[in-house]
């Protein structure tokens, strides 16, 4: 039989969905019935309420899409395909598109590496994509500085190759640390409204960085900003 922890767990998470998928729904109800009642009277007000309906709509898609993904990787049926990738590369692409998007807000965004190092691994390149892009997402969605920076940090050790990725984002308290990777967490400054968040993305990464064979965890300070860590295994 399930433990309790195991039931509590499980009610904790089927309350979680509910209360994420419910709010937008309960908003985008709303400003339907605002259109129906005639209180959108003005075509610039329609359009307001539209667009907002529309980008309301279009998060809980987003949040379906990761909470779906999760339990296929809960559950393994999400395949992989494990081909050989050269993180180098792979970050050099990565880096080189986000500086583009960080320049127009005066950010920079770095990669460093001993380029006569080796850093090819065994990875699903799609799912890795993936679990960087929700990493630097959730660094972009915190970025209090005037100046936004993030650096990713390439190492490599005999057998595996570290992945650094830091921020100068809003940190994150000693005390949550331990738990940002598990399913729904999210510190209280990600419940604000200007940031919104599912709390699934990092929990996503550790599933796609597990399934690798590799690990993942970070360190933060308060005010300074975030760094998460991964390793993956090395092509010898």
């Amino acid at each position: 039989m399930p433990s309790y922890n195991m039931k509590k767990n499980r009610h904790e998470l089927i309350a979680s969905i509910s209360h994420d998928l419910k709010t937008p729904l309960t908003s985008i109800k709303g400003y339907i019935k605002g259109i129906q009642d005639g209180v959108a009277n003005t075509p610039e007000k329609l359009e307001r309420y539209l667009n907002i309906t529309y980008k309301t709509a279009n998060d809980m898609d987003g949040l379906i899409d990761e909470l779906f993904l999760y339990s296929k990787l809960d559950l393994k049926s999400s395949p992989f395909q494990f081909e050989k990738v050269d993180l180098y590369s792979f970050f050099a692409d990565f880096i080189e598109e986000l500086a583009f998007n960080l320049e127009q807000e005066q950010g920079t965004a770095t990669l460093v590496a001993k380029k006569n190092d080796s850093y090819v691994v065994m990875a699903d390149r799609e799912k890795l994509r993936r679990a960087v892009s929700n990493i630097l997402q959730n660094s972009l969605k915190y970025m209090d500085k005037e100046h936004k920076s993030i650096q990713v940090l390439l190492s490599s050790q005999p057998d595996t190759v570290t992945i650094k990725m830091s921020d100068n984002g809003i940190g994150i308290s000693k005390e949550a640390i331990p738990f940002i990777f598990e399913i729904f967490y999210r510190t209280d400054a990600s419940r604000n409204s200007s940031t919104g968040g599912s709390g699934l993305g990092l929990s996503i990464v550790k599933k796609i960085i597990e399934e690798h064979g590799g690990t993942v965890w970070a360190d933060s300070k308060l005010g300074k900003g975030t760094s998460i860590y991964l390793t993956l295994k090395k092509v010898i």
